[in-house]
């Protein structure tokens, strides 16, 4: 968070409030700094207040290192208005809150204009966190607006600059987190999975970091003064926690990669608002397996596969009607069924059902968003990912929608024509081909066979009766194949 006594001079006058309760961590209200109990920082402050001092020590890195190096000096980041005019950064702005505002809803839009009107009077001031938000919303408003803003790239820059600035570690707060979350959001539109998977897991950690994962943090950091001016109430920090999170713990489960595992989150959920999604995005990405997850089934399945079964069956009770849940809800469904492939087991009919309803919605519904030039990560990627399941799955029951599958996917190509794209489709086509050469092997076997047939005359039928063995036909049929009926079938029969 930003607060502007303290970024005037980058320290404090005034003693920490270090509180330490039923949290199993303590926090740090002037520097906004979390640790958990046991941490070696922390404990000098816990023996003071064990010691009965009145004044027991801060929460500091005593003796981390011996100190015989000067900290990494920090950049001079220059003002946003030398790369974006007000007037561009306002429309920009504009295009992300009208496409993206609802799903990832951490900012309030009226709040963050007044503070660009601040930022932008004051030439910049010493809100540099704030300024790599701006920065990041002007860049993704570019990238979903069909001229894109001509210094797109070097917003992008800009804003990683101030995040990975060594004070951006000392004295990071909540403008951080919603900054890389900007970033992610970029990275995940633009760039390798790795890339957007590695900055998600920073913004998880300086969620710990901050201690925004537990309420009590959440309740003193909403309350300390000037909070409210910057947007930063208790509910939107709530939504600034649980979208991250999702974003974060989707983004690991569709890459298989380990997700930030906190200790423990007792952040309260969101609340529903009229024009926001987020709190179904949340919702949905709450049905993948996680630790932090406040889902839990209403029984232990015994084996992974019956457990992946239970939460395909939750997905697809859940209604949404938004063209981006929608996708999503399908990528998730496509995230249970890759590991019940690995598993290879049979998978019920109802199950492949539910895969490929949400396959069937997600086409149509990325259809649309291309139509209306928002290219989402995940509208190319969840149907490429559909036409795989659909060959993977091969029944005739799935074959039925591989053509609807392939036609939606050449539709996005044609929206956006990239080698990536292109790529896409090319691989497609190319499994296609696969499984089609498959097919083909086995009617050439299967009619081999046919071909090899021998020639038998017929018989009449008087004689095919009379070749009928006169068998006992109150013969308990299900146990045909057990003991003592085994014997009928002669010495040599091997079960």
């Amino acid at each position: 968070m930003e607060r502007g006594s303290r970024e005037a001079d980058g320290s404090s006058t005034k003693s920490p409030t270090v509180v330490a309760g039923a949290s199993p961590g303590i926090f740090d209200e002037q520097k906004f700094r979390y640790s958990g109990a046991s941490a070696a920082m922390a404990f000098p402050h816990i023996l003071g207040v064990a010691l009965g001092s009145n004044s027991p020590p801060k929460m500091r890195s005593f003796a981390y290192n011996f100190g015989i190096r000067p900290e990494e000096a920090s950049n001079a980041h220059g003002f946003l208005g030398n790369l974006i005019s007000e007037e561009d950064l306002g429309f920009f702005s504009g295009v992300y809150f009208s496409i993206l505002g609802p799903i990832s809803d951490v900012i309030d839009p009226r709040i963050y204009a007044q503070r660009c009107r601040d930022y932008y009077n004051s030439s910049g001031g010493n809100a540099m966190a704030f300024a790599a938000v701006a920065a990041g919303v002007a860049a993704l408003g570019s990238f979903l607006s069909p001229n894109r803003h001509s210094r797109e790239s070097d917003l992008v820059q800009y804003a990683k600059a101030i995040l990975d600035d060594p004070a951006s570690m000392r004295l990071h707060g909540i403008d951080h987190i919603v900054a890389w979350g900007m970033r992610v959001l970029y990275l995940r539109a633009t760039t390798r999975p790795s890339n957007a998977w590695i900055a998600s897991c920073t913004q998880m950690h300086l969620c710990e970091a901050i201690g925004l994962h537990e309420e009590e943090n959440i309740k003193k950091m909403a309350s300390i003064a000037g909070a409210a001016v910057l947007g930063h109430d208790a509910d939107r920090l709530r939504r600034i926690f649980w979208i991250s999170w999702a974003g974060h713990i989707m983004l690991s489960y569709e890459y298989d990669r380990s997700p930030v595992h906190f200790r423990v989150v007792t952040c309260q959920s969101i609340i529903p608002v009229s024009g926001s999604v987020a709190d179904q995005f949340v919702q949905l990405v709450q049905i993948i397996p996680s630790p932090n997850s406040p889902l839990q089934l209403k029984w232990h399945p015994p084996a992974p596969s019956e457990e992946l079964f239970e939460r395909l069956k939750v997905l697809g009770g859940l209604k949404t009607t938004h063209p981006f849940l929608v996708v999503t809800k399908a990528d998730i469904a496509f995230c249970f069924y890759r590991r019940l492939y690995q598993l290879k087991i049979r998978i019920p009919d109802d199950v492949i059902k539910l895969v490929i309803d949400s396959g069937n919605a997600a086409v149509e519904a990325a259809e649309q968003q291309a139509n209306q030039g928002r290219l989402f990560w995940n509208v190319i990627g969840s149907v490429f990912q559909y036409a795989c399941i659909l060959l993977a799955i091969d029944t005739p029951t799935a074959s039925v929608h591989i053509g609807a599958a392939f036609k939606g996917l050449e539709n996005l190509v044609k929206a956006a024509d990239t080698g990536l794209t292109r790529e896409a489709l090319s691989m497609a086509r190319h499994l296609l081909s696969l499984n089609m050469a498959k097919k083909r092997k086995e009617l050439a076997q299967l009619e081999a066979v046919e071909a090899d047939y021998q020639f038998f005359p017929a018989q009449p039928a008087s004689e095919i009766n009379t070749a009928v063995p006169d068998i006992d036909w109150g013969v308990d049929w299900d146990q045909f194949f057990i003991e003592p009926y085994l014997s009928m079938l002669g010495p040599d029969i091997q079960v």
